[in-house]
Parts: C-alpha cells; sequence; structure tokens
C-alpha cells in the first residue's frame, strides 16, 4: 500500500486533534513517552493503592469503522478527507492468495493508525476525567488509579459500558482491580514496564 497518502494526512491532521487530546494521554504523541506515563502512574501510586488495569481485547483489529470516521467527523468536515481516510480503513489485506476488505481495525504498522487510535478513546479520556478518575493511558494500556475499592468497581463498570457501547471487548481475564494494600500484589503498565509497587 502506497502510505504517501496516509502521510500527508497526519501531517495536516495531528495538529488538530492534537491541541484537545487529554493530557493523561501519552501514545505516540509529540513530547510524551512511556516513561513519563510510568512516572505518573508511580507518583499517583502513592495516595491511590487500587488499580483498574484495563486491557481491550484485539483492540487494533475491532475498532468499528463508522464510529471511528464518526470520532472524525467533529472536527473534519472535508469529504475529501473522510473518504481517503475510509480508503485507507477498507483497503484490501492479502490472506495467502485471497485478497480480503477489513471490516474492522486500523492498519498497525501505517503512519496514521496511532493517531486514529488516539482519535478514537480520547471519548473515554474525557469521559473518565470529568467523573474525576485518575486514568493514564499509551495507546490502548492504560490503567485508572482509585482510593477505594467502591470507586475502582464503579470505575470498571464504567469502562465496561463505555467499551461495550464503542464496540470494543475487554479481555476477561486480563482485565481486573489490583488491590496494592495486599503484599504480593502486582501489575503491568505498558507491558516492558512492571509494577510491583511496593510504597507505604
Amino acid at each position: 500500500m502506497n502510505h504517501e497518502p496516509s502521510t500527508a494526512f497526519f501531517r495536516v491532521m495531528e495538529p488538530i486533534f492534537e491541541r484537545d487530546f487529554h493530557e493523561h494521554s501519552y501514545g505516540f504523541r509529540p513530547g510524551r513517552s512511556a516513561q513519563q506515563a510510568a512516572g505518573v502512574v508511580l507518583n499517583h501510586l502513592k495516595a491511590q493503592r487500587l488499580v483498574v488495569d484495563v486491557d481491550l481485547k484485539a483492540f487494533f483489529d475491532s475498532i468499528p469503522h463508522e464510529r471511528l470516521l464518526d470520532a472524525v467527523r467533529r472536527r473534519v468536515t472535508d469529504g475529501r478527507v473522510l473518504d481517503l481516510i475510509g480508503q485507507f480503513l477498507q483497503a484490501g489485506v492479502m490472506e495467502g492468495l485471497q485478497l480480503t476488505t477489513p471490516e474492522a481495525g486500523t492498519p498497525q504498522g501505517c503512519v496514521i493508525s496511532p493517531l486514529l487510535t488516539n482519535i478514537y478513546l480520547d471519548d473515554l479520556d474525557q469521559q473518565m476525567a470529568n467523573r474525576g478518575r485518575m486514568m493514564v493511558r499509551y495507546a490502548d494500556d492504560f490503567v485508572i488509579l482509585c482510593q477505594h475499592p467502591e470507586e475502582a468497581t464503579d470505575a470498571l463498570a464504567e469502562v465496561q459500558h463505555w467499551t461495550a457501547q464503542a464496540g470494543l471487548t475487554l479481555h476477561p481475564t486480563k482485565t481486573r482491580i489490583v488491590d496494592l494494600r495486599q503484599s504480593a500484589a502486582w501489575f503491568d503498565f505498558l507491558s516492558s514496564v512492571r509494577l510491583p509497587v511496593q510504597t507505604p
């Protein structure tokens, strides 16, 4: 696939969306890093000892195209741009000798996929912030930090409701509430950053 159109789209569209993304979204954004995201999590764990550790099952393969385009339409009205994104999302994929057209998901490894990820999940970022949740996200990897068990339970329920409405699925065993007041409790954030936090 020719990536030149997607590169041009990224250069034009990133500044439009970037200025409104939530401050606790760190993935694939200028001047932000996984290390910064992990640092924010560690800092807040001094007071917030319950963690809603969320895993979105097959996220990049399951984003509904029309809902993603609806999220883009909130800021973009140019039909040519929307058509270009639609063509990008529905580009054929070779499976053996057969060419198939994906009905959901964004092609990984392409320059605009990370931006589309942030566009789609920004609604969840904003919703959690508006409800007073301390959520830190890097692309599709995120945690919500809580002080009380009831808060963690409510936050998980809110995420479950949002993902169901967004056409996404939570991993049934990897999504969990971690109580770091327990001595053996641990969780992973960003895969390579293991946090078996032992701070008092």
